[in-house]
């Protein structure tokens, strides 16, 4: 005789209202789980709930009232959510555990969902992903005794046109249902299958310039591969191999010159991570770039009307950066700090390596590696395998960048023009 079939319906509803066209307010976001089935259905062995809701992540002038929580009686249900989002940027996540406390693993069997229009897919995003940021899908597991930490990212998105943001207020009712069914199937990792993919290095007790660590997310088999800058005694110092996949892609017209620039969304493959592995490559006969396409690149900061962030109005270092150029001038100021910091979060949290801390290159640091003011021509070829910012400024308006030919350059700081490459400082336990 066939198998009962148990299901279990996890859902996820939400009220938005878009008030004057530049604020985004969340009134409720309720989850409830639903039981069908026989008698034959024995409650206590199908046990999927929520255990540990996060207190809310708010970035930028985002706000939440009220306090979210998971009804006692119910434990498969959130109330209380209540978010305001006020300008493109604004961003409030939630985490919470789902838990299966039954002896019955569960497989998710579909999911209904609301699709957004595609307008409004240009100025909101709402998503629920698991622990490595990729979204739930049809045909994930979850296993008896197992618990899953799932985000909840209600974001209004932020690189937008003026013609992107919504023109008047409007009331949208979103939904999300995960239909949990039984199964006999069993989770299988990345490292289980035999799929690791993972950079091997020899671990050591001293490092050299120029090897290679690798920090293994085994969930997912792909590694954050680093080049070691200097070994500093019980921690390590290096250079990611590859740049972060944020900030826009740009389309070059090779023949008038063109460019065009499109957001990265949040929400493609790798977003954030080391996924960016070269820019133009020239052709050396014709002298044109062998693609015409760009990712991966950044302004270091906005446009103050008045030069860099660390400069006063005659174009001075202010005293909290120093009294003389070059300067280091990387912090929460720059437009790199939010998508740095959250790869830093994404090392600790994701991949568990609890004592890295990011920052961008020194001047100090490059010079350690052959560079000069000018050239890293005569360092190793990884110094510039990648075109991206370096943390100093030699003027108010200018930050330092290295390019792929080996140059060292200076560009507009609010120039949409180059890299976000981090420096990690890790302990060698954590390695």
């Amino acid at each position: 005789m066939e198998k009962e079939r148990r299901t279990k319906a996890l859902v996820i509803v939400v009220l938005l209202i878009v008030v004057a066209g530049l604020t985004v307010a969340f009134a409720a976001l309720s989850t409830t789980l639903n039981i069908n089935g026989t008698a034959y259905l024995d409650a206590a062995k199908w046990g999927i709930r929520f255990e540990n809701l996060s207190s809310p992540t708010k970035i930028g002038s985002a706000t939440t009232t009220g306090t979210a929580k998971i009804e006692e009686t119910k434990a498969a249900e959130i109330t209380g959510i209540n978010v305001s989002l006020m300008a493109p940027g604004d961003k409030v996540t939630y985490t919470v555990d789902l838990v299966n406390k039954g002896t019955i693993n569960a497989k998710i069997d579909n999911i209904e969902k609301t699709v957004l229009t595609s307008k409004q897919q240009r100025y909101l995003t709402f998503k629920v992903t698991d622990k490595n940021g990729y979204e739930i899908k049809q045909g994930d597991i979850l296993e008896k005794g197992e618990t899953k930490k799932i985000t909840i990212t209600i974001e209004f998105i932020k690189d937008l046109t003026k013609e992107d943001l919504p023109k008047q207020t409007s009331a949208i009712s979103l939904s999300y249902k995960l239909n949990f069914v039984q199964t006999d199937e069993k989770l299988t990792s990345a490292g289980q299958s035999g799929e690791q993919a993972c950079t091997s290095f020899d671990k050591k007790d001293t490092y050299n310039v120029g090897d290679v660590i690798a920090l293994c997310n085994a969930d997912t088999g792909k590694s954050e591969d680093f080049y070691v800058i200097s070994d500093n005694g019980d921690t390590v110092t290096a250079l990611a191999k590859y740049n972060l996949l944020v900030g826009n892609t740009m389309v070059l017209d090779v023949d008038t010159g063109d460019t065009e620039l499109t957001p990265i969304p949040t929400t493609e493959e790798e977003y954030g991570l080391q996924s960016i592995k070269t820019y133009y490559e020239i052709d050396e006969k014709t002298g044109m770039p062998t693609s015409n396409s760009i990712g991966g690149i950044i302004a270091f900061a906005n446009n103050n009307g008045v030069g860099g962030y660390w400069a006063d109005s005659n174009g001075n270092p202010l005293s909290k950066y120093g009294t003389s150029y070059p300067v280091y001038v990387f912090d929460e100021n720059s437009l790199l700090y939010e998508p740095l910091k959250n790869y830093e979060s994404y090392i600790k949290t994701t991949i568990g390596k609890t004592s890295v801390n990011t920052s961008l290159i020194t001047f100090d640091q490059l010079n350690s590696l052959g560079c000069s003011d000018s050239s890293c021509n005569n360092a190793s070829n990884w110094v510039y395998e990648t075109s991206y910012w370096l943390g100093y400024a030699n003027y108010s308006y200018f930050v330092k960048l290295v390019s792929i030919d080996g140059s060292i350059g200076m560009e507009h700081y609010d120039d949409v023009i180059s890299g976000l490459r981090p420096v990690i400082t890790i302990s060698k336990s954590d390695i």
